[in-house]
């Protein structure tokens, strides 16, 4: 069983590692793609087998017996949940995912994690410098509503769902739109 769950890991880190293009850094939200349908139904795949193992075993045989691996399954779901966040217009949620893979695997432990802890990087670091250009239009949109000057607000809102696309603002552009100006 270890020796399966350490072999399907390796195979999907292949899958991964060719549809990103050997885990090419993302240098803008809008270079950031989701994992072809097929790669991302390994990627689950290998997640439930991971929890199955975790649950056969328990996490100290599986940490101890297949640590490494472990962590790349988690970052590789990462990468896949947080590239279709992104694709599906909740950049927040994304990042949340990257921040949260972090928090648990601040650095990689193996050679062969390095390029897959340097993409997810580049992928929050990305996703950083969105928010932060959002958050400075989203400052001018809420000056700018509050001085009635709502065709000009909805021009930032736009602005900050091109850089940064979330919920919250998609709601407001609407809002904004019904609104008589």
């Amino acid at each position: 069983m270890i020796a399966e769950f350490k072999k399907e890991t390796g195979l999907v880190l292949g899958q991964v590692k060719g549809a990103t293009q050997n885990f090419r850094e993302v240098e803008q939200m809008d270079s950031v793609t989701t994992l072809p349908a097929e790669v991302s139904a390994s990627v689950s795949s290998l997640g439930d087998q991971a929890r199955d193992f975790r649950a056969k075993l328990g996490y100290e045989v599986t940490f101890y017996e297949c640590g490494a691996e472990t962590a790349i399954g988690e970052a590789l779901i990462a990468v896949d949940q947080s590239t279709r966040d992104v694709a599906e217009k909740n950049a927040p949620a994304g990042r949340m995912k990257l921040m949260n893979f972090f928090k648990r695997y601040p650095a990689p432990t193996r050679d062969n994690q390095k390029a897959l802890w340097r993409y997810l990087a580049s992928i929050l670091t990305a996703t950083n410098r969105a928010k932060k250009e959002a958050e400075e239009h989203l400052d001018r949109a809420k000056a700018l509503e509050s001085a009635g000057n709502k065709g000009e607000a909805l021009t930032e809102y736009k602005e900050i769902y091109r850089v940064y696309p979330n919920t919250i603002t998609g709601d407001k552009i609407r809002e904004l739109q019904e609104q008589p100006r």
